[in-house]
């Protein structure tokens, strides 16, 4: 799993360089870079010793972090001051995906990134004022009060 984020925030990194936010989104990257406890891809699923052991790990820590902050300015909003970005590309902006920002303040809640996720509780609110995430019939509103 540390391998594969590694190479993932390259690309997040190359996407992010080139102003070509919303290539960022095109990848499927949410099992490994965000990492729950019960998620479809089992091989990515985290257990609390395995949510310890990548907390220690300083690089994957940090590039955790950085992903976090990365997708989100993708969608226009800026992480670690709580707002939307100040001066927004045009290739920024939300793109609807209500199970990818479910899955990242799942993952931010599981590994116990309360400052990240409440900032990004905040952006699900702003996008979904009346929540109702949604993946297909299935309702993620539960991310909302963790």
């Amino acid at each position: 799993m540390k391998n594969i984020q590694a190479r993932q925030l390259a690309v997040f990194r190359k996407h992010a360089n080139n102003n070509d936010w919303d290539e960022i989104h095109h990848d499927h990257f949410d099992w490994f870079m965000f990492p729950i406890e019960d998620g479809s891809q089992s091989q990515y699923n985290v257990l609390s010793d395995d949510v310890k052991e990548l907390l220690n790990d300083e690089t994957w820590y940090a590039g955790y972090k950085e992903a976090v902050i990365l997708v989100a300015k993708a969608w226009g909003w800026d992480v670690e001051k709580q707002a939307p970005v100040e001066t927004k590309h045009e290739t920024m902006g939300w793109t609807g995906w209500d199970v990818r920002l479910a899955k990242i303040i799942r993952s931010l809640w599981v590994f116990g990134q309360d400052d990240l996720k409440e900032s990004m509780q905040k952006f699900a609110w702003k996008v979904k004022p009346h929540g109702n995430l949604r993946y297909g019939y299935i309702c993620l509103d539960e991310v909302l009060y963790m």
